[in-house]
């Protein structure tokens, strides 16, 4: 697959670390966190400025981003389980709701500091959605979910995020598949171990992609710019609860995929990892109730720490104007 310069917007989220440094020693209240020294933006200008969301349990909660402060909590009838923006800054919510003991599934779309949806995506019959990938060059959306009865995944492809989905089945598909565009618009979903699939821009049907090693299950897919970036963990060194979290780089050449490099995080396991978000050299991720942030592709310690109010999985970073 074609290569191209990432259009992600950089944020290193350093003014950040003077904000939330109480953060690390124990837990905070969202309504402790202060102003970068650059200044952050007031509740009426997040519009203009890009902005952190994080995604739990009936609610979804929106910091600026870099600057740290608390913007709003939008309160839901339902549990986001995942999340993706696109380049407009809409932000795309994999939505889970308990209703008479019934489960079901939806994708609502916000936008960029809006607090109620602007539209909702309907998903095929007893499909639960798992997450999503914005095509930078079409405004398509992949929304990959799973058959409440048995299980059994697919892929749900929604032309201008709307509409009904083309859905895509292939037996390459795993449990809990995770999808990410490039930015020529080249969609890849995998699961983990050493397959995955592909849709090039402008295929109909998926491509079977064989990688040149088996990795676990991957909690969440993304492009960086250049590669796509897996996070997950290898089998072999797979211990049980002391066993970290990776970030895997694959370069895909038709149905062949290879790792390339990959990152180390300190203090990122996968008994609880939650999932993560790159923000140009950014990396955002949701381990146990707090959020915490890493260079990349640098990894190491982290170089921040956030603790809201109440925890949350889901996370991306919205583009503001």
């Amino acid at each position: 697959m074609h290569r191209v310069a990432s259009t992600l917007r950089a944020g290193a989220f350093l003014a950040v670390l003077a904000a939330l440094a109480s953060g690390c020693a124990g837990t905070a209240d969202r309504s402790s966190l202060a102003p970068s020294q650059s200044g952050s933006p007031s509740r009426a200008d997040s519009s203009q400025s890009d902005l952190l969301y994080i995604g739990g349990k009936k609610h979804i909660d929106s910091y600026a981003y870099p600057g740290g402060s608390f913007q709003e909590r939008i309160s839901t009838k339902f549990s986001a389980v995942a999340m993706c923006s696109d380049i407009k800054g809409n932000i795309f919510v994999m939505a889970v709701q308990d209703e008479s003991s019934s489960v079901t599934g939806a994708v609502y779309k916000y936008a960029h500091g809006g607090s109620s949806p602007i539209a909702t995506l309907s998903l095929p019959e007893h499909q639960l959605p798992v997450n999503c990938s914005s095509d930078p060059t079409s405004g398509t959306l992949a929304v990959t979910s799973y058959n409440s009865h048995n299980f059994a995944p697919q892929l749900n492809v929604y032309a201008d995020a709307s509409g009904t989905p083309h859905v895509h089945k292939n037996e390459a598909l795993g449990a809990m598949p995770q999808p990410a565009y490039d930015d020529s618009g080249n969609l890849y979903v995998t699961s983990g171990g050493d397959v995955g699939v592909a849709l090039p821009k402008g295929a109909s049907r998926l491509v079977k992609v064989t990688t040149n090693v088996t990795l676990g299950g991957i909690a969440h897919a993304q492009w960086d710019g250049k590669y796509f970036a897996l996070q997950s963990f290898t089998v072999a060194k797979h211990s049980g609860e002391h066993t970290l979290e990776r970030v895997y780089r694959l370069d895909i050449s038709g149905t062949t995929g290879k790792i390339v490099g990959f990152s180390r995080f300190v203090d990122w396991f996968v008994k609880d990892p939650g999932q993560s978000w790159i923000a140009g050299t950014t990396l955002i991720a949701t381990p146990a109730s707090y959020v915490a942030f890493w260079n990349y592709p640098g990894g190491g310690k982290s170089i921040g720490v956030l603790h809201p109010a109440q925890p949350g999985k889901a996370v991306t970073v919205s583009v503001g104007g």
